[in-house]
């Protein structure tokens, strides 16, 4: 009888663990393209700082993350941008903004 709930016992607690493992799996995966997102959108708008006066509006796609930016130009010394990024997490389609005024030099 001991045996019996002992084995029961180490059942539960290793479908516990497998089940805990793959919610773990799956919220690593979505940090991971949140991550890569963010730093996309990061390194888009460097560049654009780069650029200043030459920016312009645009959209690109870099492994499943889509990337989206409107640029404005509210006077000569300042360029205003906004970026999205969007991509897949395992229950919807996450959008992320990021806004920046960017001093032209």
């Amino acid at each position: 009888m001991e045996t019996i709930v002992a084995v029961l016992l180490f059942s539960i607690g290793g479908l516990a663990l497998a089940g805990t493992s793959a919610v773990i799996g799956r919220e690593m995966n979505a940090n991971s393209m949140r991550e890569r997102a963010a730093r996309m959108a990061a390194s888009r708008i460097e560049i654009l700082a780069a650029e200043c006066r030459r920016a312009a509006n645009g959209r690109e796609t870099v492994r499943r993350v889509d990337s989206e930016r409107s640029v404005s130009v509210p006077d000569s010394s300042r360029v205003s941008v906004v970026e999205s990024v969007s991509y897949e997490t395992w229950l919807t389609r996450r959008i992320d903004s990021y806004r920046a005024v960017l001093p032209c030099l």
